[in-house]
């Protein structure tokens, strides 16, 4: 089973009215202002799936501020994971003026900019939701989005205080794996309530992160993600098979370790 842990998916609608919700959100504005930010549709991931080999796509949505967005984001999302028989896994958006109820029928919460004493996560875990959290090296260059996500320190905080959360951490946690040198550190990882994603790695990292991580984490940590629209899955799983030279990772990496972790 191949999985991509990290896609984005939006209603034909949005897509029409960028420039409208570009107004309305700043942190729409951030990333999507800019009209050549790719967005697609389900259909769209659909194709794309059919193309790269990917089995399952967990599909996310915004973290919009206002509810009716985030509804509406949310609505979709739902309808195109039971219109997929299970190839979409829907991971939806929240806005922090909705009860945990909101997201009934979904699989997890992403792609989420939560801060570490967010109150909602306990209920999302008491629901069985998993998290999908956005999270930003300190260092390095700017770009849009960057700012905002969880940090390493931050991510540290955050799932060692919310103990009962599972969480993906996006693009390979701002670095988290780093850390993993230190014993306290490490005692933390082996209880796998966090898994790191490689959304944008070939924006941020050296291809080299693949190995250092493995050599770092282990095997069981790591899962794919491609981040689409923003990298296209065939060019971004092939990129991945490269970078991993010891070819017995990759059933791990592309799906094996997502599946696991999510139950599917």
């Amino acid at each position: 089973m191949i999985v991509d842990v990290h896609t984005h998916v939006f209603p034909p609608r949005m897509i029409a009215e960028r420039e409208r919700l570009c107004a309305a959100d700043a942190g729409f504005a951030a990333l999507y202002a800019n009209p050549h930010a790719r967005m697609a549709t389900a259909n769209e991931l659909l194709a794309s799936m059919d193309a790269a080999g990917v089995d399952v796509s967990i599909a996310c949505g915004f973290w919009w501020q206002d509810a009716e967005q985030a509804a509406d984001h949310r609505a979709y999302i739902l309808d195109a994971a039971t219109r997929s028989s299970g190839r979409i896994v829907p991971f939806v958006p929240l806005a922090a003026s909705e009860p945990i109820e909101a997201a009934r029928g979904a699989r997890g919460l992403g792609e989420l900019r939560i801060t570490e004493a967010d109150a909602r996560i306990t209920e999302a875990a008491s629901a069985g939701l998993a998290l999908l959290a956005h999270c930003s090296e300190e260092v390095g260059h700017t770009y849009p989005g960057k700012n905002g996500g969880l940090t390493p320190g931050a991510l540290w905080r955050f799932i060692s205080a919310h103990q009962e959360a599972r969480v993906i951490a996006a693009h390979w946690g701002g670095g988290f794996p780093f850390y993993a040198l230190m014993p306290e550190v490490r005692t933390l990882l082996m209880e796998r309530r966090v898994v790191f994603d490689t959304a944008a790695s070939s924006l941020l990292y050296n291809p080299r992160i693949f190995e250092v991580a493995h050599d770092l984490i282990g095997d069981g940590l790591v899962v794919w993600g491609s981040d689409f629209p923003l990298r296209a899955q065939a060019d971004d799983r092939a990129r991945v098979e490269a970078a991993t030279r010891a070819k017995r990772l990759h059933p791990a990496i592309l799906g094996e370790n997502a599946a696991r972790f999510l139950g599917l």
